[in-house]
């Protein structure tokens, strides 16, 4: 298998090449015209069939790729662009060319939605991914142009040769894709499921639609102006600009796609807020610069009118496709950008053959000239539109301003696992993920996701496996932290793979660090709070060497505070049948507040084996009300139903895994040190956690390399009872690490 960089790179090759087959007739089709003496409409008909063509296979297997894998859909429509471009070298009348556009178009249909999310999967970040699949089209149709008009002005077999060698190329690419990795799938799918994606269908995921249906005036206006440009861009620069040249022809066809690259490439380095109006503006200045290079049939100003609409085009494609890559579900992507790809070439194909019936009654310079003041006008909607999608945002600000932001729930789901989760704040804002502890769920942070998606982060609180709606798996074995971290990483991949900031508390904290130690590029900074980091694993094996014997005399507490963690693993179904004889009243007896009066102290948790149990000879908790500070009665109710769901069964488990978190742990990259930013927020009052007079914190210490630690007046459960305290350390923390 081809390692990700390549992979993407493959990738990035296989979608451009699927492109270069669109453009590739397009200097060749004034010379058809006078080979076999076909009208205009015929002209437009031959490039209309391509569409539809594409059209039906975006319709029928557009989101294949979503069930079966991207390999061997994209591997197929390479095959498939390798048959029609023999069938465009062989071709002896429009009939011929008739059927290698209906087979180019439908591969080409199969290969875009398919190659834009293998871009997208492949990419080592999201915004490199949006860049790159935005760009791709463009730089496949220019070099497309450019290349044919090459061939057929300077090379021998001028009609066959372009189309020779393209089917040799997309041969190559089909064997190279089937190298790359695929995305895990949430299920093998049966046959018969196969044959039912192959109806006609087109669809978005429900958190999709609001940004795609805001984004079809851009896609529109940016695909009509490219179908112009392909359709009856030869024609106008043969006719209304005196050019005779195919290589000259395919030189400025290739100009405007060339272009679009540019804009690209460029939009991304601007302020977020700038990027829709960047691609707007050029666009309609561009198409107004090349109506009047029309009118006066000036062909250096069409040039320059190509360039600067081009680079429209591209700015603008690529604001499309990076919002839509945020917004789009990691196992959807297929089925989002194949319907992305359906409207543009709708875009692309009917403006494009009403035009050809417009040049037989018209005459080709009037049509060029009104298609253009149309695309104008589109451009102009498209415009307003994000005007008024501006004024919605401000006014849902300040609507909103001062009040708690609403989380939204989610589920995503792999054949591994199912993760239910958490989010709010904008889904463009930099990402960061928040891990509950034990026994806990996302929503213990809603303060803390609160206040920084006011902040502008995207923050989203899973809950863990064995918690809430997630996956509980019967097996106490399925609790180790590798297999944790397994879920972490494909829910970062289902939110775009944007590096994150990751917060942990408690087990969450240790999951945090596991995550920076073995997966470093998913992590620009780490938050630990109430459990420091250890390296060599968080399990009896590390912790109990630690023990501050002043506290804990060998010989009356062997294994100190930890002695819960040992009565885990010696009478496991008994502690779990005491926690599970009140869950409500066990939740209320464990979310107590901390109290400077533990420092020093021997804790509770010293002597559960002497005493038979947390709960001692009674095997259940003693009713208690809820802390109402650390949890309100709405969300500890919540809690409490969390827990009704799966018991207390596989939350205890995570604590049965020594052995396998050591081998894990040892398998860490550079003996687990974290590179990153750390922080480390200590509850002073934690009787079990603390790293204030005694020797926890050392390992942490000599593992990290930027630690920061900050000191709070806490118990283990600072998240909730510090609130304030905690969000304010970690603001602190992110603005001298410029985070």
């Amino acid at each position: 298998m081809l390692n990700r960089p390549v992979s993407f790179f493959v990738a990035g090759a296989a979608g451009a090449a699927a492109l270069t087959a669109a453009s590739a007739p397009s200097p060749l089709y004034p010379v058809y015209q006078r080979l076999w003496g076909f009208s205009p409409f015929t002209l437009t008909a031959i490039f209309a069939v391509y569409v539809l063509a594409l059209l039906a296979a975006l319709l029928t297997i557009g989101s294949l790729s979503d069930r079966v894998g991207r390999r061997p859909v994209a591997s197929a429509a390479l095959v498939l662009l390798a048959l029609g471009m023999l069938l465009f070298a062989t071709a002896g009348g429009t009939g011929g060319l008739m059927a290698a556009r209906i087979i180019q178009g439908f591969a080409v249909g199969a290969a875009t939605g398919t190659t834009t999310a293998m871009i997208m999967d492949s990419a080592p970040n999201p915004r490199l991914g949006s860049i790159v699949s935005s760009a791709v089209p463009a730089l496949g149709i220019a070099i497309g142009a450019v290349l044919a008009g090459a061939l057929v002005e300077f090379a021998p077999l001028p009609r066959e040769l372009v189309f020779w060698i393209l089917a040799v190329v997309y041969l190559v690419l089909a064997a190279l894709v089937w190298l790359i990795p695929e995305r895990a799938r949430p299920e093998s799918p049966s046959l018969g499921s196969v044959w039912r994606l192959l109806l006609p269908s087109a669809g978005l995921p429900q958190a999709t639609r609001p940004a795609f249906f805001a984004l079809l005036p851009s896609i529109g206006a940016t695909w009509a102006l490219a179908g112009l440009y392909l359709s009856l861009g030869s024609s106008v620069l043969g006719i209304v600009l005196d050019v005779h040249s195919h290589f000259v022809v395919g030189i400025v066809l290739g100009v405007f796609f060339a272009a679009g690259i540019a804009g690209t490439a460029v939009s991304p380095v601007l302020p977020p807020k700038s990027r829709e109006w960047f691609g707007y503006g050029p666009l309609a200045v561009g198409v107004l610069v090349t109506i009047a290079a029309m009118l006066n049939s000036a062909l250096p100003l069409y040039v320059v009118g190509s360039v600067i609409a081009g680079f429209g085009f591209g700015a603008s494609f690529r604001f499309a496709i990076n919002a839509l890559g945020e917004v789009a579900p990691t196992p959807q992507r297929g089925q989002v950008f194949a319907t992305m790809y359906i409207v543009s070439y709708l875009a692309f194909s009917v403006p494009a053959l009403a035009a050809g019936l417009a040049v037989e009654r018209f005459g080709l310079k009037p049509t060029a000239v009104t298609y253009g003041a149309l695309e104008v006008a589109l451009v102009l909607i498209a415009m307003f539109a994000g005007i008024v999608r501006a004024r919605r945002r401000v006014g849902e600000e300040e609507h909103g301003a001062g009040k708690a932001l609403m989380a939204v729930s989610r589920t995503f789901g792999t054949r591994r696992q199912t993760t239910h989760y958490i989010e709010c704040g904008p889904a463009d804002g930099p990402l960061m993920i928040f891990l509950h502890g034990w026994p806990g769920i996302g929503l213990m942070w809603r303060a803390q996701m609160d206040a920084f998606a006011a902040d502008g982060w995207h923050c989203v609180a899973p809950d863990l496996r064995g918690y809430g709606g997630s996956s509980a798996p019967a097996a106490n074995d399925a609790y180790t932290i590798e297999e944790v971290v397994a879920d972490m990483v494909e829910l970062h991949d289902h939110l775009g793979g944007r590096t994150a900031v990751w917060v942990g508390h408690d087990w969450g904290s240790m999951v945090v660090g596991a995550l920076a130690a073995h997966e470093p590029k998913r992590c620009r900074g780490v938050v630990l709070t109430s459990w420091a980091y250890f390296p060599d694993a968080n399990s009896l094996a590390t912790l109990v060497p630690l023990v501050d014997r002043a506290i804990y005399p060998a010989d009356q507490y062997p294994d100190g505070q930890w002695d819960y963690y040992r009565y885990y693993t010696t009478h496991f179904e008994t502690a779990v049948a005491d926690l599970d004889a009140d869950q409500a009243a066990t939740l209320a007896c464990i979310y107590r507040p901390g109290s400077p009066a533990a420092i020093g102290k021997v804790s509770p948790t010293a002597s559960l084996t002497r005493n038979g149990g947390r709960f001692g000879a009674a095997h259940r908790a003693s009713p208690t009300p809820a802390d109402r500070a650390l949890w309100t009665p709405a969300d500890f109710e919540v809690l409490v139903q969390a827990f009704k769901a799966h018991g207390f069964r596989p939350p205890s488990a995570w604590y049965t895994n020594d052995d396998a978190n050591i081998a894990y742990a040892r398998k860490a990259p550079n003996g687990g040190r974290l590179s990153q930013p750390v922080l480390f927020i200590n509850g002073e009052w934690d009787a079990i956690c603390t790293i204030t007079g005694n020797r926890q914190g050392d390992p942490m210490r000599a593992a990290c390399a930027d630690l920061t630690v900050t000191d709070v007046p806490a118990g283990h459960w600072l998240p909730l009872e510090r609130k304030t305290e905690h969000i304010g350390a970690v603001r602190t923390w992110l603005r001298s690490k410029n985070l």
